[in-house]
């Protein structure tokens, strides 16, 4: 069952891309074509090939327009408008989740970085959480998500001793929230320290 589950929710991954950029693409050569017919009349050539001169100009536009966005994209300040975009969404409730959640589909447990599952220990007991960051001071900056709604919870700064990162992925932590803890013990191989 957790094959099948894991397959599909991999299918919707890589499908769900596909879609939004297929109908980009689309509305973009629509557009495109608007813009190339009246240069179309300008040249005596109807077709190359059999395609359309027009098609062909707006599919050139379309391969300049990406290759300038790309071009754009890899700049300092395309990365640093990113990362900003990104720190703003992350206040969006929700955001942080999807996004580690989607990190270790695509990725694997071992590259999805952006919230380690790890066990917090406190004083007489410990906590399942995941980490944000590193703090230069050596604080770790750790969310503590409610249960059984992961989605509300509380931040909170541990030192590094207290902090021990789990073998589970994003999404394995957030099943055993939404659980209130229940199947711990099938947890237990993979809630080994790393």
């Amino acid at each position: 069952m957790k094959f099948i589950k894991t397959t599909i929710v991999g299918g919707i991954v890589f499908i769900v891309p596909i879609i939004i950029i297929i109908v980009i693409v689309g509305k973009a050569f629509e557009l495109m074509l608007k813009v190339a017919r009246p240069i179309d009349k300008l040249i005596p050539i109807e077709s190359i090939g059999g395609i359309a001169f027009a098609n062909l100009l707006a599919l050139l536009a379309i391969l300049v327009v990406c290759f300038v966005a790309g071009a754009i994209a890899k700049s300092p300040l395309a990365k640093k408008l990113y990362q900003a975009i990104d720190t703003g969404l992350l206040a969006i409730p929700g955001y942080a989740f999807i996004k580690a959640h989607t990190d270790s589909i695509k990725l694997g447990q071992a590259e999805a970085k952006s919230m380690q599952p790890v066990l917090v220990q406190f004083d007489d007991n410990s906590q399942l959480g995941f980490e944000i960051e590193r703090l230069d001071n050596g604080q770790v900056v750790i969310y503590l998500p409610g249960a059984p709604d992961p989605w509300s919870g509380t931040v909170a700064y541990f030192s590094m001793d207290r902090v021990r990162k789990l073998e589970l992925s994003a999404s394995e932590a957030m099943s055993n929230v939404k659980r209130l803890g229940r199947g711990s013990q099938a947890l237990q191989k993979e809630m080994r320290t790393k």
